[in-house]
């Protein structure tokens, strides 16, 4: 009698679960899985400060956020509050002004709302004191991003030599003894960053072609953004800075400066006033 109270009761029991269950549910008693299944839809990428526009895209596809093509696409159409004098001399339109910091993104977003994300986070970071200082040392906040672009990649081994190099681009561009700003990382940007992109042209072995051999757009982006053949600043921003460059390009240090150099390892830097020095610390530094 008992065992057949028993077998009523697990009958009863069991009828009243699945009684309990909606269409689709299964038992739940019967499986140790979980009946909901999260599924993350959005992704969190870093972008280094001093990362260009390309870089930015690159990363931007391989972490499924969205096409590379599409990102520098909108990436040379104008921008809502952003002036920019001279939008046909640039290879990217508003290079400078992609803010390079950690993200969180939808995968397979639509290239204009990952662009607004950077531009947002940038007009938080540009303050109108920034703005206000930049005008007020005569120059438009375009040519202070393109200065501060140029000061973060010299500075990319040590930001906290943003001042000093800040100083010597300032003191150059104030004297009519220096028409040329003569940065490196300026003809790299052509050369190098956005080499393969834009066709440079080299050997079987990845030697660099005489300018010669370059194609014509190679040559014309070299007399404007290069400022060995420039005078000035370059065409447009060579990266998108960080906000400690920005802040050393309207903060420069207050010297006579007019040479820097580093050695080659890149972290110590030598400045001077005369080419005499210059010359000297090229010599401690091996250089020369």
């Amino acid at each position: 009698m008992k065992k057949f109270l028993c077998i009523l009761l697990c009958c009863i029991i069991v009828s009243v679960t699945f009684a309990s269950c909606e269409k689709g549910d299964g038992v739940p008693f019967l499986t140790t899985k979980s009946s909901t299944t999260t599924v993350k839809n959005t992704v969190t990428v870093t972008f280094p400060e001093g990362f260009t526009v390309l870089q930015i895209a690159q990363r931007l596809e391989e972490n499924g956020v969205c096409s590379k093509d599409e990102f520098l696409k909108v990436c040379n159409e104008p921008y809502e509050g952003i002036e920019i004098s001279n939008p046909d001399e640039r290879v990217f339109l508003l290079e400078g002004y992609v803010f390079a910091d950690t993200y969180e993104f939808y995968f397979n977003s639509d290239a204009k709302d990952v662009l607004k994300k950077f531009i947002d986070n940038f007009n938080k970071k540009i303050t109108p004191e920034i703005k206000a200082k930049a005008e007020s040392l005569g120059y438009t906040l375009d040519e202070m991003l393109t200065l501060a672009s140029v000061i973060q990649m010299e500075c990319d081994k040590d930001i906290a030599e943003c001042a000093n190099v800040s100083s010597v681009f300032h003191n150059r561009l104030k004297s009519p003894s220096f028409p040329k700003l003569q940065s490196d990382v300026t003809t790299f940007y052509i050369t190098q960053k956005l080499g393969d992109y834009l066709g440079y042209a080299k050997d079987a072995d990845g030697k660099a072609l005489p300018l010669e051999e370059q194609s014509d757009e190679i040559r014309h982006y070299l007399d404007i953004y290069s400022t060995y053949y420039c005078n000035g600043l370059p065409a447009g921003p060579i990266c998108n800075p960080s906000i400690k460059a920005v802040n050393a390009a309207v903060n420069p240090a207050d010297t006579d400066y007019v040479y820097f150099l580093t050695d080659p390892s890149g972290e110590n830097f030598y400045y001077a006033s005369t080419l005499a020095q210059h010359n000297k610390n090229g010599k401690e530094a091996g250089l020369f």
